[in-house]
């Protein structure tokens, strides 16, 4: 990990061989135009920011809320929400007369809210505001930056890979706290407490408790996160960017996209059989310490069917790695899969379009210069690495 200086120092020089003119001795390299560079590096930031956003609301945000809501707890919903079928009769009382309807009484909610995207994002926006979208960014960023900060210090004597991947899960077990501080902030009501007035409390007993489900978490994100990259990485174009003797054309542009979206493929898979087991495992240990005084915003069953007792009467306060997944029954796994699904289909369909866009501006903005374009991007992300 470097700093944001170098990086910075490092992208000015890159950038500056790219517009610069070259030696004499390099007649046969191509120059990129200043304007097209930046046009196509403003998309490229667009983008990353539209993928950012939709990978933390749908990604994130409702994911996690899907881990914890229990569709055995009944959920209420004001009957002047509902519309009575046509042919229903009208409620009598005794006498024979017409019940007047009452406003405050409830009906049973029969679907879980996080069965569809839109009803969700619908719940969120009317419990917690238009921006409930992005609730509990702050203390996401916050816990991105201290995790970057404590792999970099920890990584920063080598460039060895493995060594970066350990620093990672340290980071994460460090600031498991933190963690369980971003779950209860998005999956209880709004609050007018600060993030970090939120804080479990005492902090090194709530460290222990939540750290092994970090922990199980924070390896199976590294192998789904690193693997894929490693198995596209050993063959075709990716493999050759490190030769200084080749020069991408066209061709090795498409067959680089393909070797991403197989990586991008093989990252479902992964996620699918490894992190969201661990993911939910995780979560649901960390629901089970929400606070007393905290509601939730989505129905959650905070005895778990009876498997936690709280530690007013002598128990834990908190659900085991073991019961964590297992009290998320069949019916819960399925509805989280198609929301992954669906996420997984939001996020590759602004990909593809990405994509689309990227290669038209490509032959329009660099034609022949776009391979040196190509080298010149990787050999900063191969340097930032």
């Amino acid at each position: 990990m470097i700093s944001t200086h170098s990086f910075a120092r490092r992208g000015v020089e890159v950038a500056h061989s790219l517009v610069m003119k070259r030696s004499d001795d390099e007649p046969d390299v191509h120059q990129i135009p200043p304007m097209a560079a930046l046009i196509f590096l403003l998309t490229c930031a667009i983008f990353f920011v539209l993928l950012a956003a939709i990978s933390y609301t749908y990604g994130h945000l409702i994911t996690t809320l899907c881990m914890v809501e229990s569709p055995s707890t009944n959920a209420y919903v004001p009957i002047e929400s509902v519309e009575p079928a046509d042919d229903a009769p009208p409620a009598y009382t005794e006498d024979g007369v017409p019940k007047p309807v009452d406003a405050e009484v409830n009906l049973v909610r029969t679907q879980p809210i996080t069965a569809s995207l839109r009803a969700t994002v619908l719940h969120l926006r009317a419990r917690a505001g238009f921006w409930s979208r992005f609730r509990g960014l702050s203390v996401y960023l916050v816990w991105n930056f201290a995790r970057s900060v404590i792999v970099g210090i920890l990584s920063a004597a080598s460039s060895n890979p493995f060594l970066v991947i350990f620093a990672s899960i340290v980071a994460e077990i460090a600031l498991a706290n933190i963690h369980m501080t971003w779950i209860h902030v998005i999956i209880s009501e709004p609050s007018a407490k600060r993030w970090h007035q939120r804080i479990p409390t005492p902090f090194l007993k709530s460290w222990r408790k939540i750290a092994p489900a970090v922990a199980l978490w924070a390896v199976t994100s590294q192998i789904v996160t690193i693997l894929p990259m490693l198995v596209a990485g050993s063959f075709g174009a990716m493999r050759r960017f490190d030769d200084p003797n080749f020069e991408p054309g066209m061709k090795e542009a498409y067959a680089t996209a393909g070797q991403l979206f197989m990586a991008m493929f093989l990252t479902l898979l992964l996620v699918v059989l490894l992190q969201i087991p661990a993911t939910v495992t995780m979560v649901r240990v960390a629901a089970s310490m929400l606070p007393e005084e905290d509601e939730t915003i989505v129905p959650f069953d905070r005895t778990f069917g009876g498997l936690t007792t709280p530690e007013i009467v002598g128990g834990q306060g908190k659900i085991g790695i073991v019961e964590a997944w297992r009290s998320f029954t069949w019916e819960c796994r399925r509805r989280l899969l198609r929301t992954v699904v669906k996420v997984a289909a939001i996020i590759m369909t602004t990909w593809i379009l990405f994509s689309i866009v990227a290669m038209v501006e490509a032959h329009a903005l660099f034609g022949p210069a776009f391979g040196e374009m190509m080298k010149s991007l990787h050999g900063i992300s191969h340097r930032g690495s």
